[in-house]
């Protein structure tokens, strides 16, 4: 008896172990949420799961050393910086390695990297690389042959004192070229397809704050001299940027004070045009917490773009990789700080590769790759179809999201959407409402208005005109009754 009951336990406890280990692959080491509108995080499924985790072993490339950057090229090669190493590393899209470049060819010279800390490969797989110890941008050929070299910088725009310390680095299908620069404050420093310094491109604005407000208050009294003596408030800097569709130029910023902007989309002119409904678009955590007196707030020090428009923004203050639309919604949260599977411990670069994101962790010194949930894709097909303006063919899939979250306000939103183009505008109202969407609120309401006064204006003209015909056939007949009385008298 007494073995029996051994035995049933260990079996017992087995199955248990089977099914907590089960419990916790399904629910990610990490929380999804969403933000409802007074700012409050709610919960939600997940929509990205960790698939597989790749050391630099399991690549075949050996040891990862300081790894800074990740891309992820239109036939799915993956190229990554491995910083410490002094080398570039060219996997297959199962991240096996397929060569290694650490040797280059220029002017018939054999030249190496010093440091790559940024990189990125054109559609014509041209690569272009921020060789940052060596203070140079390399445009490199299919042949690892350097035909471009970006260094001594010479221009009326460039002060004499700054110093080249090239990131990373982008370019458009033109050949423009785009470089973040250490130290660099007064935007992008946009590069010609020659090399040639053409100007700074999307700069930041100083945001406004108090400190802000304060300056300015001074330098309105104080002299000339006094103000030069004033520290200088500088513009937030960029952390990282991506080409996108239409060779639209997507940036990140280290830090902001309000969270507005952390992302933005820049058109030709170097003007932000990733703005939402209600103007500027708030990104990553609208809660924080304090430590040591001090806001940990969300810091994106990489973003990724994919070819349905998705955006994906790396955050290194709480690991969490952020997923928003072209209107700046989030469809997506996932990742946090740790040594679990799908967690980081110095999340440096994130890209995407067929519906796939993978992130690259410097602390670890590995790739993780994370898949999209059944919700995820679900979320995913109606996100596109609802930016093609297919809002009806999109309805089906968003209330099949929003039966697994009811906190969703994007698929209240697209719901909403369906139901005014089919003018069920009551209906549309609801759902408006449920996804705090005033702006739609307000356009569905004025719709139900005109509807109400479509229906009941023709009854309530033939009401009136009846009261009209009543009230002036009683008074002709009081003023001929007055009449007949007024003759009868007489």
């Amino acid at each position: 008896m007494k073995n029996r009951l051994i035995a049933l336990t260990a079996v017992l406890l087995a199955l248990l172990s089977l099914g907590s280990a089960s419990t916790v692959y399904a629910e990610a080491p990490y929380r999804a949420y969403v933000y409802n509108e007074w700012d409050q995080s709610k919960a939600a499924p997940n929509s990205y799961l960790p698939d597989k985790v790749y050391t630099g072993i399991d690549m075949g490339a050996g040891q990862l050393v300081e790894p800074q950057d990740l891309f992820v090229t239109s036939g799915n090669q993956i190229y990554l910086a491995d910083t410490g190493n002094n080398r570039i590393i060219v996997l297959d899209e199962k991240l096996k390695l397929l060569r290694v470049i650490d040797k280059l060819k220029l002017n018939g010279q054999e030249t190496a990297l010093n440091q790559p800390t940024g990189l990125y490969v054109d559609a014509s797989g041209v690569l272009y690389v921020a060789d940052k110890g060596n203070g140079r941008v390399l445009r490199i050929q299919g042949d690892y042959t350097v035909d471009l070299v970006i260094k001594e910088l010479d221009h009326p725009l460039i002060p004499d004192s700054f110093v080249f310390k090239p990131v990373k680095v982008a370019a458009d299908s033109a050949g423009r070229i785009y470089v973040l620069s250490e130290g660099q404050y007064y935007g992008l420093m946009q590069f010609d397809m020659n090399g040639g310094f053409t100007s700074y491109y999307g700069s930041n604005k100083v945001e406004v704050t108090p400190a802000v407000v304060l300056e300015a208050f001074w330098k309105s009294i104080l002299s000339k001299e006094q103000r030069e003596s004033m520290v200088k408030l500088l513009p937030i800097e960029y952390s990282n940027l991506d080409i996108g569709t239409n060779d639209f130029v997507y940036t990140s910023t280290i830090v902001s004070k309000n969270s507005a902007e952390q992302i933005k989309k820049l058109n030709p002119l170097g003007n932000n045009v990733l703005k939402g409904q209600k103007g500027a678009v708030r990104f990553g955590d609208r809660e924080y917490t304090m430590k040591q007196n001090v806001k940990v707030d969300t810091s994106f020090v990489d973003v990724a773009i994919d070819g349905d428009g998705f955006i994906a923004a790396l955050d290194r203050t709480r690991g969490h990789v952020f997923e928003y639309d072209q209107e700046g919604n989030q469809t997506a949260v996932f990742g946090a700080l740790g040594n679990q599977a799908g967690t980081f411990l110095q999340p440096a670069a994130v890209a995407y590769q067929n519906g796939d994101i993978l992130v690259l962790d410097t602390g670890k010194k590995n790739v993780t790759r994370f898949t999209l949930s059944e919700y995820g894709q679900l979320v995913r097909e109606a996100t596109v179809l609802y930016s093609q303006g297919l809002y009806e063919e999109a309805a089906g899939l968003w209330e099949q999201v929003s039966k697994s979250n009811r906190n969703s306000n994007v698929a209240h939103v697209g719901i909403a959407k369906a139901l005014e183009k089919e003018e069920q505008y009551g209906s549309a109202m609801k759902r408006y409402m449920l996804g705090a969407e005033h702006a739609g609120y307000s356009d569905a309401f004025a719709q139900v208005r005109i509807q109400t006064v479509r229906e009941y204006l023709p009854v309530l003209m033939t009401v009136l005109a009846l009261l009209a015909v009543i009230y002036y056939a009683l008074k002709w007949a009081r003023i001929r009754t007055a009449k007949k009385r007024k003759g009868a008298r007489g």
